[in-house]
């Protein structure tokens, strides 16, 4: 066991550095890190306005207003699907988070995951769009807010994961009929735009379908799976370049096939290092969903604007965008917190 001395001497040199330059530019930053955070928690709640507060009070105040999130939290939340209906949306956003933990910190066993999914993929456009079972008809064009961000980011994700191993694989193999086709399908996607893909997405793939109608929502799905799908690839690749040459011909010695030894052998091994790339990957494609406001669909974000677009709470810019960030921060902070448990699970 170290010295306190020593200890405390290694405590300093890991935070502030060795050196006379790293200690000062370390200092720098913690000190206004400390200012910043303390103006943060001034604005935020030392001197903000409680939810439960009157409003007519934020036009005297240092801080934030948070009596605009208690009058504009169903807007940022369900944007402008119908009051009466706001349960269908709830219930879908409470679905789709259920599974995304059961699926992150694997309470179930995969093949109850994938019924899970079905019935959410089934459930979504049910309860959003109505029109059976009695529900009131809605227009896509009003499914907004967190229902709408919640099932493009995770429903692309858990697709993405399948597609994401076929295409690593082929890429992988030795053939080059599975390996060139794969490879250019990766290099293309990756070498393009999120944004650029997406208005292919929208407005170029139902014009493919012929006269099918193809919503918005259901084309950006489609584009968001390839897409992620393609990251996925390269993911797994490196974790798949990572087992060594012994690992398969180990395998052969005792006479496991070509499937068996992928399942058994490779694919767990190569999960486990490519794990840290994937939940990067994951973490990534979910804010990245936030981008399809720019086709024309309405995730938080853009509910978020419509809250503070009413001429009484124009000056609430901030508080909506710090209630949303927020909730990402979360989201995506437990898929961090599962990724690590799964690469040590594995």
């Amino acid at each position: 066991m170290k010295p306190p001395r020593q200890s405390l001497r290694v405590l300093w040199c890991a935070v502030f550095g060795q050196t006379y330059a790293a200690r000062f530019i370390n200092l720098v930053v913690l000190v206004v890190t400390l200012v910043l955070a303390g103006k943060a928690l001034s604005w935020g709640l030392l001197f903000a306005v409680a939810p439960w507060q009157d409003p007519s009070l934020c036009t005297q105040a240092l801080g934030a207003c948070w009596p605009f999130l208690t009058e504009k939290l169903p807007l940022i939340l369900f944007g402008t699907f119908p009051f009466d209906e706001r349960w269908r949306a709830l219930i879908v956003s409470l679905s789709l988070l259920l599974m995304s933990s059961a699926t992150l910190f694997q309470w179930f066993s995969w093949r109850w995951q994938a019924l899970g999914w079905l019935a959410c993929v089934c459930l979504f456009p049910v309860l959003m769009g109505g029109g059976l079972a009695g529900l009131k008809p809605v227009a896509s064009a009003q499914w907004n807010g967190l229902p709408v961000l919640l099932f493009l980011g995770t429903t692309s994700l858990a697709a993405a994961l399948p597609v994401g191993l076929f295409l690593g694989l082929a890429r992988h193999a030795k053939s080059p009929i599975w390996c060139w086709p794969s490879t250019i399908f990766i290099e293309t996607l990756r070498g393009i735009p999120m944004v650029a893909v997406l208005f292919f997405g929208v407005f170029v793939l139902p014009l493919l379908v012929g006269s099918y109608k193809l919503s918005a929502i259901y084309a950006a799905l489609i584009v968001l799976v390839f897409f992620h799908g393609a990251y996925v690839a390269e993911d797994l690749r490196s974790g798949l370049q990572s087992i060594t040459k012994g690992q398969w011909e180990a395998s052969q010695s005792i006479g496991l096939s070509h499937v068996q030894t992928l399942r058994l052998v490779i694919l767990p091994q190569a999960l486990k290092s490519a794990m840290p790339a994937l939940t990067n990957t994951a973490i990534g494609g979910f804010k990245d969903t936030s981008l399809i406001v720019l086709v024309g669909l309405h995730d938080m974000l853009s509910t978020a604007r419509m809250a503070f677009s009413d001429v009484n709470w124009q000056s609430q810019a901030l508080e909506a965008y710090v209630f949303v960030g927020l909730i990402f921060f979360v989201l995506n902070g437990l898929i961090a917190v599962a990724g690590r448990r799964l690469e040590k699970a594995l």
